[in-house]
């Protein structure tokens, strides 16, 4: 499987996290749910698997937000692998977000570009009912 075909792999088997478990009438249940943003992001000969991280968003409307971000990332660069902070502008539309991180790489002091699609988990009450 190559290196593409991985990184969508695991963002589409991520959404799958996200599913309630059954509870019963009249008796405690916990409620939990996963809260964050998943992506992939690709520039040339470079693949990024992002988390969102630390951001400052203006809302337009219910549904539509941008802004810039941090976003923690693993990535692949000529075949080798490397974690790193990218910094990305973002455009998010409900749960979907269109970003454009930007990673700096000391030794060759040069910024590579790449472009990538996420998704976001909304967080759900963690609350005991009686």
């Amino acid at each position: 499987m190559n290196n593409k075909a991985f990184l969508l792999f695991l963002l589409i088997s991520s959404s799958v996290w996200a599913q309630e478990p059954l509870a019963k009438e009249n008796q405690p249940r916990w409620d939990v749910g996963l809260e964050g943003m998943l992506g992939i992001a690709v520039g040339k000969d470079f693949y990024a698997f992002n988390v969102g991280g630390p951001m400052l968003l203006l809302r337009l409307n219910k549904d539509l937000r941008i802004g810039v971000g941090g976003l923690p990332s693993f990535y692949i660069k000529e075949g080798k692998t490397g974690a790193k902070l990218g910094v990305s502008p973002r455009i998010d539309y409900k749960n979907f977000v269109l970003i454009a991180p930007f990673f700096h790489f000391e030794s060759s002091d040069s910024w590579i570009s790449t472009i990538g699609l996420a998704y976001k988990f909304h967080k759900r009450d963690n609350k005991v009912t009686k």
